[in-house]
């Protein structure tokens, strides 16, 4: 999720820990929309838990968006 109140993103990211899901917030500044703090999950091992962790969160009507980032080793100068 995405929150332009802090709680907000607090309260998701509590929500998610009583499911036993570890999330973290970053805050981050959209251009002409103003500053964001983004919750986020991960990052999972593999396919396998992204599944899991996605069951769980469509069976508590949580909305989640898969982000794929490149693996640290393996990003650009």
């Amino acid at each position: 999720g995405a929150f332009q109140s802090p709680a907000d993103a607090d309260n998701l990211k509590a929500s998610l820990a009583l499911l036993g899901i570890e999330a973290n917030i970053h805050t981050t500044e959209v251009a002409d929309k103003g500053v964001f703090h983004r919750v986020r999950i991960g990052p999972l091992a593999g396919m396998d838990d992204v599944e899991r962790t996605r069951a769980v969160l469509i069976q508590n009507n949580i909305p989640a968006v898969l982000v794929k980032e490149p693996h640290p080793s393996q990003e650009m100068p």
